[in-house]
């Protein structure tokens, strides 16, 4: 008994120990919070629990997170147009024209040496579209970005376009429907320059130039005035500000130089050819100023030099000679604020012939050399061009625009105006035309214009530098309409 008492109370003692020691332990791992913080943390986990909860059901529902998505990449793209937008501008023009063409004469086609069919009257009408995409972007401060694609179609020709030259691509109509470069240039305002100096490279603003604006109803789209120069081109121009050194406003002195033609091989293109030929190259020179105490004028004054021309860009066989251009030409709008526009042009041309090529005649093929027959001799052509325009105050019907041209040239009058917007080339006339237009603007972006052209031919193969131009009496009217749609 007194061992089984002993062995009662060790354990009793035992226990009591253990005990105590669990107690002290657990005492030690409890962690007491604030309430408020312990409530907080409860809310917690019930948000976490509905957001669980949401997840697995649109495991089995995902147009909510398609919809999601979707927006997200909505929102993606506006901020990509967007910024895009912020460097590229792009606009569009859409045109659709009809002539009806009156032609009498004896239409000499020179590259098959065949007249016309038509010989003593013709008339037909025609119809175009043209679509033309513009760009540009503001790089940094002192450089531009410009660019233009281009084409304009004949409807429903399938014929292959046999008058396409790099000259005109984009401007002369045809069946082909392939877009054209016809513009696409950097402007680089040189910084720290000791004078004002910018420098243009690329394929030029060499189209449309003064005065053609005002019946195209738009703003200046060239450096050059249109009756010396009208022809996509590529090239590079040095332009010097003057306004500071002479007190005239916007006055500066451009250096221009480009190509005309550029030969080369058809297998190995950075190589020339073997036939002989020189490139042609054009080199310029340009002052223009706005005209003193006349506000919204201009004046330019031009010399432009071809050297090494060829017989035909199409498939030339030799070098024919030189050719000056000289010009001046003045314009002002909005003369004394009476809404009238007015111009005036001056050209003249002297040939500097080289010998002579080979050439279809009515007579079968014969030589002929730079505006004459022989090759030889110097020849002077001269040319005038001069309008009206005035802008109706007739705010019911948006200011519509009525305007008045005429230009004449001279027997040997020749100049580089083959991307006319008029598909006769109208300036390049040996003779005079006579040209009336009526304006209708119906908004800011779609206008019609209705024309009435005569053009009275006094020598042959107007715009054509080949030949001795020889007397001749032929007609050809053109009474159009078109629409024209710019955004």
């Amino acid at each position: 008994m007194k061992a089984y008492g002993r062995t009662l109370t060790l354990t009793i003692v035992l226990m009591a120990v253990f005990w105590g020691f669990s107690t002290a332990t657990y005492a030690q791992r409890m962690v007491t919070i604030p309430e408020d913080a312990y409530k907080a943390i409860l809310e917690r986990l019930d948000t976490l629990q509905k957001r669980v909860d949401k997840l697995e059901r649109e495991r089995t529902d995902t147009s909510s997170l398609k919809k999601d998505i979707d927006d997200i990449y909505d929102t993606l793209d506006k901020v990509e147009t967007k910024t895009i937008k912020d460097k590229l501008n792009i606009g569009a023009e859409v045109r659709t024209r009809v002539d009806n063409f009156y032609y009498r004469g004896t239409y000499f086609n020179p590259f098959t040496g065949r007249y016309d069919k038509y010989i003593k009257d013709h008339k037909d009408n025609h119809w175009t579209s043209r679509f033309r995409l513009n760009l540009d972007a503001k790089i940094t401060r002192e450089l531009m970005f410009h660019g233009r694609l281009s084409v304009t179609k004949n409807w429903a020709d399938n014929d292959p376009e046999n008058f396409y030259t790099d000259f005109n691509r984009g401007h002369a109509a045809g069946g082909n429907t392939n877009v054209q470069f016809e513009r696409a240039y950097i402007d680089w305002i040189v910084p720290n320059s000791p004078v004002p100096l910018a420098i243009t490279f690329g394929r030029h603003p060499s189209t449309e130039g003064p005065p053609v604006e005002f019946k195209e109803n738009r703003q200046r789209q060239s450096t050059y005035p249109a009756l010396l120069f009208d022809g996509e081109a590529d090239g590079i121009v040095a332009t010097i500000g003057l306004e500071r050194y002479t007190g005239l406003k916007n006055s500066g002195l451009r250096f221009a130089y480009g190509k005309g033609f550029q030969d080369d091989d058809d297998y190995e293109n950075y190589l020339d050819t073997r036939s002989g030929l020189d490139d042609t190259n054009f080199m310029a020179l340009f002052f223009e100023s706005e005209i003193p105490t006349l506000p919204r004028s201009l004046m330019v004054l031009s010399y432009i030099r071809a050297f090494d021309m060829v017989d035909n860009p199409l498939g030339p066989n030799k070098n024919v000679g030189d050719m000056d251009l000289y010009g001046i030409h003045l314009q002002a709008k909005d003369i004394e604020g009476t809404g009238l526009d007015a111009f005036l042009s001056w050209g003249l041309n002297y040939s500097h012939p080289g010998g002579t090529t080979m050439f279809n005649t009515p007579m079968g093929p014969a030589p002929v050399g730079l505006l004459t027959n022989d090759g030889k001799d110097n020849k002077t052509g001269w040319a005038i061009y001069a309008g009206l325009r005035y802008t109706m105050p007739l705010q019911m019907l948006n200011n519509p625009k009525i305007g008045f041209e005429y230009n004449h040239g001279s027997q040997y009058w020749f100049t580089f105006t083959q991307s006319s917007i008029e598909f006769y080339n109208k300036l390049a006339t040996r003779g005079d035309v006579y040209d009336i237009y009526y304006i209708q603007p119906f908004n800011r972006y779609l206008f019609a214009r209705v024309g009435y052209t005569y053009i009275d031919y006094d020598y042959s193969n107007s715009g054509m530098h080949l030949g001795k131009p020889m007397d001749q009496d032929d007609i050809l009217t053109d009474f159009y309409i078109l629409l024209d749609c710019r955004f």
